[in-house]
């Protein structure tokens, strides 16, 4: 999807339209410009998923309940063996923590939201001609 957005502003850089506040024409702006702030939305948002994957995948297996284990469990190898790329670091925190829970939502919740603006955006500006969505996309 960026990439294809990234081709199609680069390939109208010189299309004006309609800029909109509020739903009401506010000033002349290029559809490349209008376009890419959808982009550069979804950018941040993919950004924000690689900075939470070394967060989140951190291995708690072998913390026991509480405070270890008395089984001699080698937590590093699985977490190696298991794909995670560390430990946590310790024992309480990783038996417990939800941050990772936490983070993902909101993550998805805004992912969604700039995915949900664009959509929105679209749907506006083809309503007012300013762009042409063919039926076989915009009908069941």
């Amino acid at each position: 999807l960026l990439l294809a957005c990234a081709d199609v502003a680069r390939d109208n850089v010189d299309i004006l339209m309609a800029g909109y506040t509020h739903l009401q024409p506010a000033q002349p702006i290029r559809f490349s410009h209008w376009l890419m702030s959808h982009v550069t939305a979804l950018m941040r948002d993919a950004e924000r998923l690689v900075q939470l994957i070394p967060r989140a995948n951190r291995c708690p297996l072998g913390s026991g309940a509480l405070a270890g284990n008395a089984f001699g469990v080698d937590r590093e190898f699985l977490a190696k063996e298991l794909g995670f790329e560390g430990l946590t670091p310790n024992s309480i925190d990783g038996t417990c923590d939800r941050d990772f829970v936490v983070e993902f939502l909101m993550w998805h919740n805004l992912t969604l939201t700039h995915m949900s603006q664009f959509a929105e955006d679209v749907i506006i500006n083809n309503m007012l001609k300013g762009i042409h969505i063919s039926d076989a996309y915009a009908t069941g």
